[in-house]
């Protein structure tokens, strides 16, 4: 009969995304990762296999858990989704006196060149981004909060691009004034709000 195990995975892959986001995948030894989950490399390598296998998993929780929830939140639920599109760009930088550990998704685009194995993972989190912002915009466009004639695939992509970038800005300490500008100028990029234009 097997040994029960005695440690929960989500809580694993959890402390595994919060090490992987400060650290990046090549920042993380071994050694970091067994003092970050309280398990001993056997334990890891029997469930995950390996490093890359540990790293593959968190970057899919992160893609099920943190991108999925932070797209829901801001860019499908608010019944005003151009508001919904400015939060999703402020909560990435507007964390309150802790610094943020950056975005795992970015962190790993970034380092994806040495880490082809994760390009899937990678392209679903940010095709999920994408997904966001075009419903974001089809219905601001339909309640009449955009112009009609608005490009909503050319505008979702866009903003995909300026997100991914305050990310980069945002994990190199740029000043919050400056995030706030970048953010103001992401939402004139997708039109004035029509019902401020009309004032």
């Amino acid at each position: 009969m097997g040994r029960r195990q005695l440690w929960d995975q989500a809580e694993v892959l959890a402390s595994a995304m919060r090490l992987f986001r400060r650290r990046g995948y090549l920042g993380a030894s071994v050694r970091d990762i067994e003092e970050a989950t309280g398990l001993h490399p056997g334990s890891l390598y029997r469930v995950f296999e390996s490093k890359d296998g540990l790293f593959r998993a968190a970057l899919d929780a992160y893609n099920d858990q943190v991108v999925e929830g932070r797209v829901r939140v801001h860019l499908l639920e608010p019944a005003d989704p151009v508001a919904g599109i400015r939060s999703f760009f402020t909560s990435a930088f507007e964390t309150g006196p802790d610094p943020d550990p950056g975005c795992l998704l970015t962190n790993t685009a970034v380092e994806s060149f040495t880490l082809p194995q994760t390009t899937d993972a990678v392209r679903r989190g940010l095709e999920t981004i994408e997904s966001g912002f075009a419903e974001a915009l089809t219905r601001a466009r339909a309640l009449g909060l955009l112009s009609a004639d608005l490009d909503v695939e050319v505008s979702a992509a866009h903003l995909l691009a300026l997100y991914q970038g305050l990310l980069v800005l945002v994990r190199a300490g740029t000043p919050r004034t400056k995030l706030h500008t970048i953010t103001d100028g992401a939402l004139a990029s997708i039109g004035p709000r029509k019902k401020d234009s009309d004032e």
